[in-house]
């Protein structure tokens, strides 16, 4: 099922505030991605021609499963059918031009083939708010962080944005990377993994 929106979290492990020169957030920071940069294991992530200091993202995707409006943290992860790990591939350069200008990251989040995500698994007997993830380039590991270092946890998330947009069947909640992003260059193989919930593996080109 394509998504008809890609909804993510920045800045949401205190270590990545840290590394990026960010202000910690008082409530979740929201942006979109569109389906269009979503690829599978084994994808290229292809850098245009000009893009530079393009960055991964390890992080934790959950997929709605059913339209979920106004919810309840109590209830919000009733809402949740899968989760998967998720690329959020950044054009770093662009965002932090963006950023000082006060202009939005759509370019430089939403490239074609900037969200590599693995295939989507059931969350039965996960604890989404303690899962470890990692990301290594070329074998070097990058990316050690756990869910539990969340400044907002995966319920809170899925209430708050339900409060503004309705999220719909098969629309994808990227929830924030931990510490570690690094460039990735053409002919880099990159592998992220999430405990319990899979491995992405994409060669960079």
């Amino acid at each position: 099922m394509t998504p008809s929106k890609i909804v993510c979290i920045g800045w949401n492990y205190r270590p990545h505030i840290r590394e990026t020169d960010a202000e910690l957030p008082k409530v979740p920071v929201v942006f979109l991605k569109p389906p269009s940069c979503i690829i599978g294991d084994d994808d290229p992530i292809v850098i245009p021609e000009g893009v530079t200091n393009v960055q991964h993202e390890v992080e934790l995707a959950m997929i709605v499963g059913r339209r979920c409006s106004h919810v309840s943290e109590e209830e919000a992860m009733s809402f949740i059918s899968h989760v998967a790990v998720f690329n959020d591939v950044t054009a770093r350069d662009m965002q932090s031009d963006a950023r000082r200008t006060g202009n939005p990251w759509s370019v430089a989040k939403g490239m074609d083939t900037f969200g590599p995500m693995s295939e989507p698994v059931p969350p039965e007997g996960l604890d989404l708010s303690s899962l470890r993830l990692e990301l290594s380039v070329n074998g070097e590991v990058r990316q050690r962080g756990c869910t539990a270092d969340m400044i907002f946890e995966p319920s809170f998330i899925v209430s708050y944005i339900s409060k503004y947009m309705t999220l719909e069947p098969g629309d994808v909640i990227a929830t924030g990377t931990p510490e570690g992003v690094s460039e990735i260059r053409r002919g880099d193989a990159v592998e992220a993994r999430i405990e319990g919930v899979g491995r992405l593996r994409n060669p960079v080109v």
